[in-house]
């Protein structure tokens, strides 16, 4: 129970912090050992309730905001429907299932599915590889260079051509394959989750009409992510314009 105690203390001490915080930083606050602390931040990675923003910096993650939303009195408050009327507009316009995904264990997560006429679905189980799969690999894209090569060494790929191929990625905007997958970014212009949609392989002008709806979508869930809660009306749309600053690019450099 002390170490419990003491690792929700940390979650809370970089909470009112309000910036990231390198291992060093959260050290000294915490008063414990590095490598006590080293444990306890890889237990909040997996569990999405921090995130890692270079290769030593971390900050609050999305998964402590998954809580608080639970927290609330009333469900219409939480973001979860506003991200599942953007998942719904998205699959309605290109006509195939679409889904949203956060950082869990790893890998990607799939939180909300709909199908193609937009109605709500359970999400698929199990986990999307990083390096594997268009939606790890649209998220992985938007992040720090150590984290693909940290995901490169312990799947036993090449390194090299994973960067390669993540370039390629940032400067599309998405990633495509068996599906389109589009980053959500945050403020600091790194991926925090990921919308996909299940396309046809050798249909490659609909892949390209699909990959930049599926931004688009990227982009309105990052706005629903950075805004304060509100009321989803029954019937409303979707905001169609994020708040600055907090943009999934199409024409990211590599």
């Amino acid at each position: 129970m002390q170490s419990l105690s003491r690792g929700l203390a940390l979650l809370g001490e970089l909470g009112r912090r309000g910036r990231p915080m390198t291992l060093t930083e959260l050290t000294a606050v915490a008063g414990l050992h590095k490598s006590t602390v080293h444990r306890m931040l890889a237990a909040f990675l997996e569990h999405g309730l921090v995130q890692r923003v270079d290769d030593n910096r971390y900050t609050v993650g999305i998964g402590l905001y998954e809580l608080a939303e639970s927290a609330r009195p009333a469900p219409a408050t939480a973001r979860w429907p506003h991200i599942q009327a953007a998942l719904g507009a998205l699959a309605r316009a290109v006509r195939r299932p679409a889904g949203f995904a956060l950082p869990r264990y790893g890998g990607l997560v799939r939180s909300l599915s709909v199908d193609a006429r937009g109605g709500a679905v359970t999400p698929p189980r199990g986990t999307a590889a990083l390096a594997d799969t268009e939606l790890g690999a649209a998220y992985l894209a938007f992040r720090p260079r150590a984290e693909a090569e940290r995901c490169a060494a312990q799947r036993g790929v090449d390194g090299y051509r994973l960067l390669l191929s993540l370039g390629r990625i940032r400067a599309r905007g998405y990633a495509v394959g068996a599906a389109v997958a589009a980053p959500v970014l945050g403020p600091d212009g790194l991926a925090i989750a990921a919308v996909e949609v299940a396309v046809d392989e050798h249909d490659h002008v609909a892949r390209q009409r699909i990959g930049a709806a599926t931004v688009g979508c990227a982009r309105r869930v990052a706005g629903h992510l950075a805004a304060p809660p509100a009321p989803a009306p029954a019937g409303s749309r979707p905001t169609r314009t994020p708040p600055a600053g907090l943009v999934a690019r199409s024409g990211a450099s590599a």
